[in-house]
């Protein structure tokens, strides 16, 4: 499994999916956003490992997604 490169999320786009919850991550930086299923039970933890093995998603598309919580920006 390749990873994608470091990045902190910004927001996060929660979904009901056919078996479970889907989860659509904005990064920091980057030309992508990351989509992934929930495997973890702790929303955090998905979140880290969507953002670090999730497919790429067009930012454009996930930036217009109703976000589901917002991460502190970097200093």
């Amino acid at each position: 499994m390749s990873t994608n490169k470091p990045n902190k999320p910004k927001s996060v786009s929660w979904f009901n999916g056919c078996g479970g919850r889907i989860g659509v991550v904005i990064g920091q930086s980057g030309e992508y956003a990351y989509i992934g299923a929930a495997l973890r039970h702790d929303e955090d933890s998905d979140v880290e490992y969507i953002l670090a093995y999730g497919a790429k998603f067009p930012l454009a598309a996930a930036q217009l997604l109703p976000v589901s919580k917002q991460y502190p920006s970097e200093a």
